[in-house]
């Protein structure tokens, strides 16, 4: 049911490979505040700022900062970036995740720039706890597989063991428990290798974590008996209370509630224990289950009323650890024969479901563009085959063409005879290459009438899509859930415009861009509801036609900036400027979305790095190979330059 002790247990554990033994805090407050060199004044400031982050994280940003102030007086870059990393994390703690990610991207443009690819890995594994901590977990892995990569390359054993141990967890929390498994081995092939006793005791821990997530609890028990042996090696007392923990919960998984209380118990009687909320909350659903278990209600009662009067739950999700308590409490009631009681904390307990499934609803909207991708590439792998035969079909009648002219070569020696043979011969075959012409025509017509069918089909389903989002938001009340709605919607129609477009047209392999983009503006002013006499349109597009592997990511790009534009630039103003412009230049494509609205506020651009919008544009901007610039004087400009565009070319060329 529950599982703890990865999450905790894992936190920290890159962060101590990647930066080695940290000196003892007086000898870095010396290194602070008397050291003879900016440089080592700055060293011993972020190192403090790291040695905080588990002690102290609001002494951690306060040591961060103040190190990030004296690197702006005496600027060096790869010091800089290693400021940027230890901050980062001091803000995570906090929860201030957009400032985090704004330094953690100023970091990897650091790294990237001077080829500091033991920093970099760094940097991309400190974005990866960050989503993390905040539970989006899709974004977790893709940047953990990215510092995977880089630490591969570099080589460091530990590294790539801690990178494959967190993908590990995040594939366990997605319930992808397979995959999940593969990588805690690879992991603790490199920690048996190593033998070292805390990242063994660590790495039990998670994998007894994957099986107690399916409920396999006699496995996990097994693990969990390793992890235990481990840490007392190692005296952790952090890993040995997160391992008793979870061994509660699988005995209380496995109806041994006297089991599960003699570990609960080893716990309770740890010194301020209470204080630890995070630990102390999951410890009261535990001993309030065991209880449930045991009908001693009165008890299972009391432990899951403190539960909820906890002022918080630390890192988990108050929603989900809350929900755990009402419905012990609702089953406590019911039992004990109070079904007022039972019913009122049963109404919570689903109200608390029923907002956790909401939040899960919007998360899957990220998958709606993969999903598409993945449907439109089968479709060209269908195409790309019959194109393949109809090439082959070609091919072998120009064999049979140049075999008809050798044989008539040699027939010429054996007289007229021959060549009248020959004449003969070479009608009849004219006759079947004319059938077969025939035939090639047929099938190219055939080809078409189906390209034009499939983008048909996908524009009609991208509108009934459109619909069904459209009939979502009407029932919806929450006012961020309606905007995921709307905007997921205008995305779907910014796809289905290309496919009306490649229907209408004809052409099968791409369209007119400048068509394609007045339509997409017309249709976000329609959405947004924007008055043509307030917002004066202004577009410069070259007559381009692309190709629909530029075109799908270059519409959705294209939808967010202006969306964004339209959204918030003109906030407070009376009228404005839009301006759209599409160019060419040197084999590369130049975009640009500029108005002269407000502007950019501070702190603005690195708030929004964490939104959808953001990641949609960032993952494009990957596929594309491209570079993004953006300008806040007079307005704002954003400027997307794409490398090596493709133009639209026959598809069966």
């Amino acid at each position: 049911m529950k599982s703890f002790a990865a999450l905790v247990a894992s936190l920290f554990i890159c962060i101590i490979h990647v930066f080695g033994q940290i000196p003892s805090l007086d000898s870095l407050e010396e290194m602070a505040y008397k050291g003879t060199t900016n440089s080592i004044r700055i060293e011993g400031l972020y190192k403090l700022c790291f040695s905080y982050l588990s002690i102290d994280p609001k002494k951690a940003v306060l040591y961060g900062e103040e190190a990030l102030l004296l690197c702006n007086k005496f600027p060096n870059e790869l010091l800089q970036a290693k400021v940027f990393n230890n901050l980062a994390q001091a803000y995570d703690l906090q929860h201030e995740f957009y400032k985090s990610r704004a330094l953690l991207h100023k970091a990897i443009y650091i790294n990237v720039k001077h080829n500091d690819q033991v920093g970099l890995g760094n940097a991309q594994n400190n974005m990866a706890l960050s989503y993390y901590l905040e539970g989006l977990f899709d974004s977790a892995l893709f940047w953990h597989f990215r510092a995977l990569e880089t630490r591969t390359k570099i080589g460091n054993p530990l590294q790539v063991a801690d990178s494959y141990n967190n993908i590990g967890i995040l594939y366990s929390l997605t319930k992808n428990y397979s995959n999940s498994i593969y990588y805690l081995k690879e992991a603790l092939n490199i920690y048996t290798a190593k033998k070292d006793t805390n990242d063994l005791a660590n790495i039990y821990s998670n994998m007894a974590d994957v099986y107690q997530r399916q409920e396999k609890y006699d496995s996990a028990i097994y693990f969990l008996n390793k992890s235990i042996f481990y840490s007392e090696k190692a005296s952790s007392p952090n890993l040995i209370r997160n391992a008793y923990l979870n061994m509660g919960f699988c005995y209380n998984g496995k109806n041994e509630y006297n089991l599960a209380l003699s570990y609960f118990n080893k716990i309770s009687i740890t010194p301020n224990i209470e204080k630890d909320v995070t630990v102390y909350s999951y410890l009261l659903v535990g001993l309030a289950e065991a209880y449930l278990g045991k009908k001693e209600y009165k008890v299972a009662i009391h432990h899951a009323g403190q539960g909820l009067q906890l002022p918080s739950v630390g890192d988990n999700n108050r929603i989900e650890i809350n929900s755990y308590f009402y419905k012990i409490l609702s089953e406590a009631y019911e039992c004990s024969g109070d079904s007022g009681k039972a019913l009122h904390y049963y109404k919570a307990y689903k109200e608390a479901a029923d907002s956790l499934k909401a939040e899960e609803n919007i998360r899957n909207l990220n998958d709606l563009s993969a999903k598409y991708e993945s449907k439109q590439k089968d479709q060209q792998i269908e195409i790309l085959n019959k194109d393949n035969k109809l090439k082959s079909l070609a091919l072998k009648d120009k064999k049979n063409i140049i075999i008809f002219y050798s044989i008539g070569l040699i027939s010429l020696v054996f007289g007229l005879g021959s060549i009248l043979l020959l004449y003969f011969n070479k009608e009849k075959l004219n006759h079947e290459l004319a059938q077969k012409n025939r035939i090639i025509s047929q099938s190219l017509a055939d080809k078409d009438i189906l390209l034009k069918e499939i983008h048909h089909r996908v524009k009609n389903n991208l509108q009934v899509i459109s619909s069904l989002l459209n009939l979502q938001s009407k029932t919806i009340q929450d006012e961020k859930a309606l905007l995921a709605i709307k905007e997921a919607r205008d995305r779907v129609k910014a796809m289905a415009l290309i496919h009306q477009n490649l229907y209408v047209e004809g052409t099968m392999a791409g369209i007119d861009m400048r068509d394609y983009i007045e339509k997409l503006i017309n249709s976000l002013f329609s959405s947004y509801q924007i008055n043509d006499a307030n917002v004066q349109l202004l577009m410069e597009i070259d007559p381009i036609q692309l190709e629909i592997d530029h075109l799908i990511p270059l519409g959705l790009i294209l939808n967010e900036l202006i969306s964004n534009a339209l959204k918030y630039a003109f906030e407070g103003k009376n009228a404005g400027k839009l301006q759209v412009s599409l160019h060419t230049w040197q084999d590369k494509l130049i975009l640009q979305v500029k108005d002269d609205g407000i502007g950019i506020a501070p702190g603005a651009e690195a708030k929004s790095l964490n939104t959808m919008g953001y990641q949609l544009i960032d993952s494009f901007m990957k596929k594309l190979k491209a570079e993004l610039y953006i300008d806040g004087t007079n307005g704002t400009t954003i400027t997307l330059i794409i490398p090596s565009y493709q133009q639209k070319t026959a598809v069966y060329e």
